[in-house]
């Protein structure tokens, strides 16, 4: 059985960053927890809805075949699959753990992170907005 409430435990929230990769490729964890994040989160179902969010945002709707006897055809960040990882997005803060997601489009990739941090380990003092 998962204990949601295993976060709050540990004395975590999340650093929220969003990212372009360009040629020199992806940042690492150490640099950016160096810098000031786009947000702060404080709650799983945030970092979850956080992910959510970007996810329609920068997602192409495209078509994918799916697996399966008579499975017919989908979509890549239709409802369907941003709800579900929604759902498993918050099961993974829960724990007090990061999320790393990576969106690639024609021309473009963009990293989504959530940096899961100890509150002791934040260099910044956080006003809990949630």
């Amino acid at each position: 059985m998962q204990d949601f409430d295993q976060w709050r435990r540990l004395g975590k929230h999340w650093h929220a960053y969003s990212e372009k990769r360009d040629e020199q490729g992806q940042s690492t964890r150490v640099s950016r927890l160096a810098r000031e994040p786009d947000v702060t989160l404080f709650s799983p179902r945030s970092v979850a809805e956080w992910l959510a969010d970007r996810t329609r945002e920068h997602s192409p709707r495209t078509a994918v075949k799916l697996l399966g006897e008579n499975a017919g055809w989908g979509h890549m960040a239709d409802g369907r699959h941003i709800d579900h990882d929604l759902a498993a997005d918050e099961s993974t803060a829960s724990r007090g753990d990061s999320i790393y997601v990576s969106i690639t489009r024609q021309d473009e990739r963009t990293d989504l992170w959530v940096e899961a941090v100890m509150d002791e380990e934040c260099p910044e003092v956080h006003h809990e907005q949630e």
